[in-house]
């Protein structure tokens, strides 16, 4: 088994190969696999001549793409272990954002960051005694370059059950936690990513827009990808974000074949993306869109291949897939070249937890993530973690050789997720025949009446009356006056949209026809106000807690111009005679 690091050594032969960063400014970067080694070794070399030593853990806030991944390598290459964080995303938020540096500089013990003048002069007060009491070592990532060796060594023995790198959870349902990656899993699911799941070979190409300080964007398109030659092109997320085109045109440009984003990405990219925009592309390059990270919606997929199959977009390129922080990055793949499967369940059935198939009355849909890469085990528990049978819906568990060793310095967080060689993800989901459905997460059920709800289910739905979007709305379970849980939803407005708050009555009428959920409250809240996590994950708990504090914007109508008093009748003319 190679480490990440003999890997970007042995891929030093190739000069022709190069990954491709595009800047927030639009320029463009190649580097080469044989320069991405060079890098490595001399970013490697600066940050051990700094102090550094193996097994030292050194916070990365960078915003382009090419000086993150460059300090992440060299990082690794020098055998010390690499904190991604995400850079703040508007200084609005600089004491919130501080707060979240702070706890991860403390949780990882880091003992340098790497980042950028402007950016170290605002963190400077969160950073005072922020990594086990002492100051933090602020690195100039200028200080990082100079010429770059001819024949580089690798400086540091690594070994497979060597500490990779700290993945920090999205904190979208507590505080975030360092999950511990070792070389080990780094191998082990990047080669079941690209090679069980994507059957790659050395003509296809990637391009990325995800984050690369969450593990979608870094391991899926940064790691993974070197272990099979395969070259990439990474855009800019928050472009991406404010003009969606971006990322189809870079695929038609580029001819790749591979790419993923959660499901509100396609949604985005369907409803945003205008036809004079995508007349000309030619989409039929791709076999693999997947699709993970966030509930897959079967009529968001859908919208999706309806609007883009005249650029030859194949219904079957879609490819969900299901993973988690704990186990790397993905554990389950559809198969590759296999149209969506979407199963329609009884709904009144599931709240009894059975996924049973129906036609009539009152349905959900669940899409199927495929089967566990082999080597990997899933399995579906009750309460008492007794094994369920198909179609029975219960907590997914999974082991195998991608599944981290458990969370940084955190024994009782550990403790209680990887238990008796099991990872417990906290998700619901069944299986049949060994293909994992799933649900949703466990905590963020809907339990009115006894019967079970999920929450996805409830936005869906409400997401369907005119005004709403699917990620514009979060659905909860409340506690009432009379000390009953009933269901909340929490809608953000539309810029321009200030009739959406006549809406209520429809969205709860449409909620209860649909599902049978009693809606109690409808809620407005202004636009970009919803509590997100940095990867964009709605935080239901935080937005739960918020509104129980009066502590989110709620939605204030403009007030309407006066209407002017009826003109009073003008007398009548004399008739003459």
């Amino acid at each position: 088994m190679r480490t990440f690091v003999e890997v970007l050594r042995d891929n030093a032969v190739y000069a022709d190969k190069a990954y491709t960063f595009v800047r927030y400014d639009g320029e463009e970067r190649r580097i080469s696999f044989r320069q991405m080694w060079q890098i490595a070794c001399q970013r490697a070399s600066k940050l051990r001549q700094l102090g550094l030593r193996k097994g030292d853990r050194v916070a990365i806030i960078l915003p382009e793409p090419d000086t993150f991944v460059m300090a992440f390598i060299g990082a690794l290459t020098g055998g010390l272990v690499p904190v991604p964080m995400y850079p703040p995303l508007t200084l609005a938020k600089m004491e919130a954002y501080g707060d979240t540096v702070r706890h991860i500089l403390r949780a990882s013990g880091a003992k340098a960051l790497v980042t950028v003048p402007g950016l170290s002069a605002m963190l400077a007060p969160h950073l005072v005694g922020a990594a086990d009491g002492a100051d933090v070592m602020v690195i100039d990532e200028t200080e990082l370059m100079g010429p770059l060796p001819e024949r580089p060594q690798a400086p540091c023995q690594l070994l497979p059950t060597d500490l990779a790198f700290l993945q920090f959870t999205s904190g979208s349902t507590r505080k975030p936690k360092g999950v511990m990656v070792t070389h080990a899993n780094l191998s082990a699911n990047a080669h079941a990513i690209m090679f069980d799941g994507l059957r790659v070979n050395r003509n296809d190409r990637g391009v990325s827009w995800l984050p690369l300080y969450h593990d979608m964007g870094l391991i899926g398109f940064v790691i993974a990808p070197l272990f099979a030659q395969i070259e990439v092109k990474f855009l800019p997320t928050l472009n991406f974000i404010r003009r969606p085109a971006l990322w189809l045109d870079a695929i038609d440009e580029f001819r790749a074949s591979i790419t993923f984003a959660p499901n509100f990405a396609y949604a985005l990219a369907a409803r945003a993306i205008k036809q004079e925009q995508s007349k000309a592309w030619d989409l039929s390059c791709v076999k693999a869109f997947g699709c993970g990270a966030e509930p897959i919606l079967p009529d968001t997929i859908q919208s999706f291949l309806s609007r883009f199959a005249d650029n030859g977009l194949k219904p079957e390129t879609i490819l969900p897939c299901y993973g988690l922080a704990e186990a790397t990055l993905a554990v389950a793949f559809a198969g590759i070249d296999e149209p969506l499967k979407v199963d329609v369940l009884d709904s009144e059935k599931m709240k009894d937890g059975l996924a049973l198939p129906s036609s009539v009355g009152r349905t959900t849909e669940v899409v199927s993530c495929g089967h566990a890469f082999p080597g990997h085990e899933l399995a579906i528990v009750d309460d008492q973690g007794t094994r369920l049978g198909d179609r029975q819906v219960g907590e997914v568990l999974l082991r195998g050789p991608s599944v981290t060793q458990g969370y940084f310095r955190a024994e009782a967080e550990t403790a209680q997720v990887f238990r008796n060689g099991w990872l417990h993800t906290g998700d619901l989901g069944y299986l049949v025949d060994g293909e994992l459905f799933v649900c949703g997460r466990a905590k963020d059920l809907i339990i009115v009446n006894g019967k079970n709800y999920y929450p996805q289910d409830v936005e869906r739905i409400a997401a369907r009356v005119h005004g709403v979007r699917p990620d514009q709305a979060i659905a909860f379970a409340r506690r009432g006056a009379n000390g009953s849980e009933h269901c909340v939803v929490v809608i953000e407005v539309v810029k321009g949209d200030n009739d959406i708050v006549q809406g209520a009555a429809a969205i709860i009428q449409r909620v209860r026809t649909d599902l049978g959920v009693p809606v109690a409250e409808v809620v407005f809240i202004e636009r970009n106000s919803m509590p997100k996590t940095s990867s964009g994950k709605v935080r239901r708990r935080e937005t739960k807690a918020r509104l129980a504090a009066r502590g989110l914007s709620f939605y204030q109508p403009p007030a309407r111009p006066p209407t002017p008093p009826l003109a009073a009748p003008r007398p009548s003319r004399p008739t003459a005679p």
